[in-house]
């Protein structure tokens, strides 16, 4: 292995790119040493095969599968990699030794494992002195398959021969059928458990009922694996561990790609092939025939497929294959096993965590994947019953028994099967009701599946009919979020896709429309003060466009025509959520599809978010019809889900691609695990539960179709609010002032700055006076007040104003937020300029109500309460503009010339007024929803923008755009220097 890990760092120091190496983390896996038992209960004959051939002991979980394989009871060997599959085969073997003419059914997910099983059982066969026919119904050996007692297919070549034609070619087979073995059933997830629970309805009806076939299967460690395998086959299963076999030290590389992940992959097999070691790729389904064409048919040491084989280095192409995938690998006894993590959503936040604790690996050290599995989907199931009743009219017994009355009831009603004219009642299809067999794959539920084509008109592979709605588009990249092959035609009346190779690193991504109705609602509860439910609903889809980036490029958004329009009913878990979130073409909740593919044996498009706005309500929605079992279990364990979903929008922000898409998801996802955050409902009147909508709408600068609430919704976030108090960092809303703020807000516009569409004495003011900066409105000091009323024109220049350093200031950019809209709580009256900041502070004058546009006096009003609001005085003409001007003009000369250091306040054309000048300063600290308090480091105005390099505790040094995100200042950098200062 020394050689291995050294040629490893060869590989690492050539492919890097600087002082970057790829190679991330190298985990050593230390040995162990298993157990064995003195003798096993077979026939001699086939120990002394087994001994000879594999050269290994027998061991403790072969010894208790053979027990209940006699006792007939289902068993799972749960983990082992490929010792388990030929514990499988040995048992296989002693079966059938025992029965001359008993026959078994090996089903193995795919044509390449299928050609795996068959190498190793011919191998066995050919030890044995008494050889034992094996075949696989696929290929050139079908024919030899009729013959054959061990039968190795895919559930495809299941469907669709041996079942179809079980009364002609196979009924020798099925006549004497007695074992079913069942090879990496974990692969089982979603709609593909109810397929094989289907399939092993229809197999054992077809074989001798007397005693019924004995199941065994194969398996990784997954979490509810013995309910979901009780659900699929109708009985208990046993499940036994497989972790007495002798493991050698191996290590896990964790490898960042620097350029295309296939090519990457390629190269770091070629490499390991130089070394000497033999190489196994584990990839996606679809990636297959890529990775075969990269390598060439010349490297016999390098082997692909879907799913782990024995190799000295196994390479798993991405996180997406799965945490399964990587407990196979490193359970197979290779020496290295190496994983690439590039820039799926997840795959970043696996880089970052194992950065931060070098420790814990991710998928390794995890707790292992959930088994979420749908056995009872009614469109699989309807397919199946159709096809069930051609092989065999189906009886009552055998509905009752399979709890199937309701979807009988229902083909009967649609004239698809029709009861016999019998005394006992039973079902056969009706004639010109076309082919029942048509349209199967395991991950299709009531649809065809769609053939991928490559550009030269070979199939390649079947494609999910719900990634086909949603992901492949014309011009789209797949796999999703991976690349490697571009979408160059669609063929909706073919269900076909033209692809070809295209490996400049380009990912696209959706853009959606969706309206999602709710059929029922199942069962209820609360998360943190919001309530999460699930049920069955309605989905209408349109595909109207989508956002693509290729390396090193902006994102663009581009539009198809026609739009891609589809409708499903499904089940759907969904949460209200307390704020509006903004997401143009339903760029939100992926994060959470991506922690579903990470935690579940799922896989990202197996989920669909909907977000309704209207209703401020998220729902993740089964992607196939009728379900795949995804909303029931987050109904349970979306708390497990949370925090990692929000790892992963953290570490999307970044990725030019899913940068809107992080945004949105941390917002939501901060909202429910922080609890309850909407604003006190003391600053709303009674019944305007919209208007507390409205103002969380506004949060981070977004605008929301989902602006007009019911009054519901927002009296129930307004409650919620008021029960967490002691988590101020997740407060997102922060256009709510604080009380201690409320002092200095006065109107918002001085009569420097007067309301052009209001104003009839004077022409619009010259841009001179603007140059001096209104207060920031959301300042919590006195020192960072608007300009006063200007004076008459006689008096002296007043003293230097605290506003001398102009980068403290900001001119107001935008109309006022939602939270300015509310009644004013204390607006401060206008100051006179000729006297010291501390002789004025008592002087208040009333604030002219917003409906009226009365001219302000001259002369202060005499000093009144600061708290209760007196009329307005009578209104007197305004001093002429171009005094007003020159005045001002003066002013700002005499505060340069005592002030040289500063630089002057930065010309602006006339017009729209515009942000000229930072609102804050470097060592202000201010707050910023959503990562918390920080200090600024930097700020500068770009585009009249203002972007911000803030340091925060728990994420480092972001950039900030104010646009974009809500800020306020906490405490200023100089604030106590400034009160020193007079007008």
């Amino acid at each position: 292995m020394a050689d291995l890990i050294e040629a490893l760092h060869n590989l690492a120091r050539q492919r890097g790119r600087g002082d970057a190496s790829p190679l991330l983390a190298l985990r050593a896996i230390p040995e162990r040493a298993g157990s064995r038992i003195s003798h096993l209960p077979i026939s001699q004959r086939l120990s002394q095969a087994w001994i000879s051939l594999t050269g290994q002991p027998f061991r403790q979980h072969q010894s208790l599968s053979l027990s209940a394989l006699r006792r007939g009871e289902p068993f799972a060997l749960v983990g082992g990699g490929p010792a388990a599959r030929q514990t499988l085969h040995l048992l296989a073997f002693e079966l059938l030794r025992g029965e001359p003419h008993g026959t078994a059914l090996l089903i193995a997910p795919e044509a390449d494992s299928v050609a795996r099983h068959l190498s190793d059982l011919k191998h066995l066969e050919a030890a044995l002195a008494t050889p034992l026919r094996v075949a696989a119904a696929q290929g050139d050996g079908l024919r030899a398959a009729f013959g054959a007692r061990l039968v190795a297919a895919t559930p495809s070549a299941l469907h669709e021969r041996l079942l179809r034609h079980h009364d002609r070619a196979w009924h020798g087979f099925w006549s004497h059928l007695q074992l079913i073995l069942i090879a990496d059933v974990h692969r089982y997830a979603g709609v593909a458990a109810g397929h094989l629970s289907s399939l092993l309805l229809r197999a054992q009806r077809l074989a001798p009922t007397d005693p019924p076939p004995f199941l065994g299967a194969t398996m990784a460690e997954a979490q509810d694996a013995a309910d979901v395998l009780s659900q699929v086959a109708g009985r208990p299963w046993r499940m036994i561990a497989v972790d007495d076999l002798p493991r050698p030290a191996s290590s896990l590389a964790l490898w960042r790609p620097t350029g295309d992940r296939a090519r990457e992959a390629v190269a770091l097999a070629l490499g390991m092939q130089r070394a000497g070691a033999s190489v196994h790729i584990v990839c996606l389904p679809l990636e297959v025939p890529l990775l075969r064409a990269l390598l060439g048919p010349d490297t016999a040491q390098v082997s692909v497929s879907a799913g782990a084989q024995i190799a000295q280095v196994q390479i798993l192409a991405g996180a997406a294959c799965g945490a399964a995938a990587l407990h196979e690998a490193t359970e197979s006894g290779a020496a290295l096993s190496i994983l690439l993590l590039g820039d799926e959503p997840a795959e970043r936040t696996i880089t970052r965590l194992c950065a931060r604790d070098p420790a814990h690996l991710p998928m390794l050290d995890d707790p292992p994947p959930a088994w979420v599995a749908a056995p009872a989907n009614a469109y699989v199931v309807a397919q199946h019953l159709i096809c069930a009743a051609s092989e065999r009219p189906i009886s009552a017994a055998e509905v009752d028994a399979w709890q199937a009355g309701s979807i009988i009831a229902r083909l009967e009603a649609h004239q698809q099967i029709a009861p016999l004219p019998e005394a006992d009642p039973a079902w056969q299809p009706l004639p010109g009701g076309g082919d029942p067999y048509e349209g199967f794959d395991l991950h299709a539920a009531g649809a065809s599946p769609p053939i991928i084509l490559d550009d030269q008109g070979r199939a390649l592979v079947a494609l999910d009919p719900a990634a086909f709605d949603r992901w492949a588009f014309p011009g789209a990249a797949l796999p999703p979020l991976r690349g490697g092959y571009r979408v160059i035609e669609r063929d909706e009346g073919e269900l076909s896709l033209t692809i070809r190779a295209a490996s400049e690193g380009r990912r696209t991504f959706p853009l959606r429309r969706c309206t999602v109705r709710v059929r029922d609602c199942r069962e209820r509860r609360d998360l943190r003060g919001r309530e999460v439910a699930w049920g069955r609903v309605v989905v209408d889809e349109e595909v109207y466009g989508y956002r693509e980036v290729s390396p090193g490029g902006a994102p663009l958004d581009r539009v198809l025509t026609p739009a891609l329009t589809t409708s499903w009913s499904a089940p759907a878990a969904w949460v209200d959520l307390p704020m509006a979130v903004g997401a143009t073409g339903q760029l939100i909740g992926w994060s959470m599809a991506a922690a579903v593919a990470v935690r579940t044996l799922l896989t990202l498009t197996d989920a669909v978010p909907a977000y309704d706005a209207e209703a401020r309500r998220i729902y993740m929605v089964d992607a196939q019809p009728g379900g795949n079992g995804l909303a029931a279990w987050l109904y349970t364990g979306i708390e497990e889900l949370l925090p990692l979903a929000y790892d992963i929008a953290l570490d999307c922000r970044s990725d030019p691609l899913l940068e809107p898409l992080a945004r949105a998801d941390m917002d939501w996802l901060l909202a429910l695990l922080g609890g309850a955050i909407t604003p006190k409902p003391i600053r709303q009147p009674a019944g305007r539960g919209a208007g507390v909508g409205g103002q969380e709408s506004g949060v981070g600068g977004q605008e929301s179709g989902g602006r007009s609430r019911e009054s519901g919704a927002g009296s129930r976030g307004s409650g919620d609010g008021s029960r967490r108090p002691e988590k101020p960092q997740y407060v997102v809303s922060p256009i709510i002032p604080e009380p201690v703020r409320e002092p200095p807000r006065r109107e918002p516009a001085p009569p420097s700055i007067p309301e052009p569409p209001r104003r009839e004495p004077a022409p619009p003011i010259t841009p001179e006076p603007v140059r001096e900066p209104p207060p920031q409105k959301t300042r919590a000091t006195p020192k960072r007040e608007t300009p006063p009323s200007i004076p008459e024109p006689v008096r002296e220049p007043p003293p230097q104003k605290t506003r001398a350093t102009p980068k403290r200031e900001t001119p107001p950019r935008k109309e006022p937020s939602a939270a300015r809209k509310t009644p004013p709580a204390e607006p401060k009256p206008p100051r006179e300029a000729a006297q010291p900041r501390r002789k004025k502070a008592a002087d208040k004058a009333p604030a002219v109500p917003r409906g009226k546009q009365t001219p302000r006096p001259l002369e202060p009003p005499p000093p009144s309460e600061p708290r209760p609001p007196e009329p307005p005085p009578p209104s007197e003409p305004l001093p002429d503009p171009t005094a007003m001007a020159a005045r001002l003009r003066s002013m700002r000369e005499q505060r340069e010339r005592r002030s040289p250091s500063s630089p002057p306040s930065p010309r602006r054309p006339a017009g729209p007024r515009e942000l000229v000048e930072p609102r804050f300063m470097p060592g202000d600290t201010v707050f910023c929803m959503p990562w918390g308090t920080g200090e600024v480091r930097s700020s500068q105005i770009e585009d009249d923008r203002e972007l911000m390099l803030v340091s925060f505790a728990d994420h480092g040094d972001l950039t900030i755009d104010t646009a974009v995100s809500a800020v306020r200042l906490v405490r200023a950098a100089n604030a106590e220097d400034d009160d020193e200062e007079g007008l």
